[in-house]
Formats: C-alpha cells, sequence, structure tokens
C-alpha cells in the first residue's frame, strides 16, 4: 500500500511537472495537441487554460473555430453552465456558417435547462429554458436533437404546475378563501394540462363556501348563489363520481339551508 502511494504521488507530480513545462514552453501546436488530449479524457480543468490561451494564438485562422467550440464545451464539462452557455452563443454569432452551429444552439439550450431552479424556487430561469429550447425546436425543427428539447421541456413544465399547484393551494391552506379562488381559477384557466384538477376545482368550490360563510349577513346571500355556481361547474366538468364527491355533496346541502335560512 506504502508502495502505491508513493507511486501514485510521483506519477501526479510528474504529470504536473510536464503540465506546467508545456504551458509555459509548448509550442502553440504541442498546446492544442495536448488540449485535445486533455479534452478527450474529460481532463476539462487542465484542456481549458490551454484552449483560452490557444484562441489568441490562433486569432484569425481556421482552427480557432475548433478550439472555441472545444473551450465552450470545457466549461459545460465542468458545470459551468452561465460560461458555456454564454460562449456557445457567441459560436453560433461568431461562427455562422460552421457545421458546429446546430449542435452549439442546442448545447445553449441546453444551459439554459441546466440553469433551470427547483419548483420551489424563482422560476424565471425555468420559463427562460423552456422559451431557449422552443426556439431551437423552432429553428430546426428536423433536428436530431428535436426529441430531446421536448422532453426537457415536459420536465420543466412539469415543475412548473406542481409550483402554480402549490401556491393555489397555499391560500386555501392560510384561509385566504377570496384568493384561493382566485388562485385556484386562474391555475385551472392558465393551465389546460394542470394536475390535480379535480382537487384544485373542489378547493374553489369549498373556498367559495368558507368565503361566503365569514361574509357580513348583508352579502352572504349573494356569496352563497356564487358558490352554487361554483358546485355547478365542478359538476359540469367531474360529474357526478370522483374523489371529492361527498364533500361537494356536504357543501351543497350547507350551501342551501344557509340560504333558505336567510331567505326566511
Amino acid at each position: 500500500m506504502r508502495y502505491f502511494i508513493y507511486l501514485t504521488l510521483f506519477i501526479t507530480a510528474t504529470s504536473c511537472s510536464k503540465y506546467q513545462t508545456l504551458v509555459k514552453k509548448g509550442t502553440a501546436q504541442e498546446k492544442l495537441d495536448a488540449a485535445k488530449k486533455y479534452y478527450e479524457k474529460d481532463d476539462y480543468l487542465r484542456a481549458q487554460p490551454l484552449l483560452e490561451e490557444l484562441l489568441g494564438l490562433y486569432y484569425g485562422r481556421k482552427e480557432r473555430e475548433e478550439i472555441y467550440y472545444l473551450y465552450a464545451q470545457s466549461y459545460y464539462g465542468n458545470d459551468e453552465y452561465l460560461l458555456a452557455g454564454y460562449h456557445f452563443n457567441n459560436f453560433v454569432q461568431t461562427y455562422g456558417l460552421s457545421p458546429k452551429v446546430e449542435e452549439a444552439s442546442y448545447m445553449s439550450a441546453v444551459c439554459s435547462f441546466k440553469k433551470a431552479m427547483p419548483y420551489e424556487l424563482d422560476q424565471t430561469p425555468t420559463n427562460a429554458a423552456i422559451n431557449a429550447l422552443q426556439t431551437f425546436i423552432n429553428q430546426y425543427p428536423n433536428s436530431t436533437y428535436v426529441a430531446d428539447c421536448n422532453l426537457k421541456i415536459d420536465q420543466l413544465r412539469a415543475g412548473i404546475l406542481v409550483k402554480v399547484y402549490e401556491s393555489a393551494k397555499l391560500y386555501h391552506s392560510l384561509g385566504y378563501y377570496q384568493s384561493a379562488m382566485v388562485s385556484c381559477t386562474n391555475a385551472l384557466e392558465d393551465y389546460p394540462d394542470m394536475i390535480n384538477r379535480s382537487e384544485l376545482s373542489y378547493l374553489i368550490v369549498d373556498a367559495s363556501y368558507q368565503y361566503a360563510r365569514n361574509s357580513v349577513a348583508a352579502k352572504q346571500s349573494e356569496r352563497y348563489e356564487v358558490t352554487l355556481k361554483k358546485i355547478k361547474d365542478y359538476k359540469q366538468e367531474f360529474g357526478e363520481a370522483g374523489k371529492f364527491q361527498r364533500d361537494i355533496k356536504r357543501i351543497t346541502d350547507k350551501t342551501n339551508q344557509e340560504l333558505a335560512i336567510l331567505n326566511n
């Protein structure tokens, strides 16, 4: 074991020494060859400084196109998605006729996807990622990357649906019934594929009933009538069966009882 440790340390030291010598004294071609080898071995930490220097050394030459693409990929390999996305996008702008433009455009969109936030956090980066992926699909509708972009969009939308669903429920849980009605209604109208539609529809009914019950007497009759309308809307979509049917019947009976009392 001791011999193995010493051997590992020796190899590491030798390797570092060779790398430093290459950085300080290597020719442009030697650095380019080495950068490609490091890149192929996924050693982006060593490839990246060499590629960055080579961008200047090969400025104005045809080799720079490949160097810049590898440079952008090295940032992606190091999980630096903000910088990777910037360089992929810049590559597209700089080398518009390159055969790598489509792949670079796709990678730029993927970097946006990687920067998307969990559903609990701000969804601005998530919406930006959806737009970036959709833009790629619109630009390259026949690309082999389209299927993957659609899968990524579905994944991002699923997170947004969860966030909207949880936010809508939160108002009801906190007892803000008027806000709950608005939030749940907007969620269902804005997202036809909203998860747990029946639950949010039920929460609209319950929030309407609670809002009417806690209103001043002068407003109760009008608001109980709104509750009956919400119940009708629920039944039109989900019929007489379903997970919340017993709760809907309970609210219907109580609403009619309260209206009968008020009318008398």
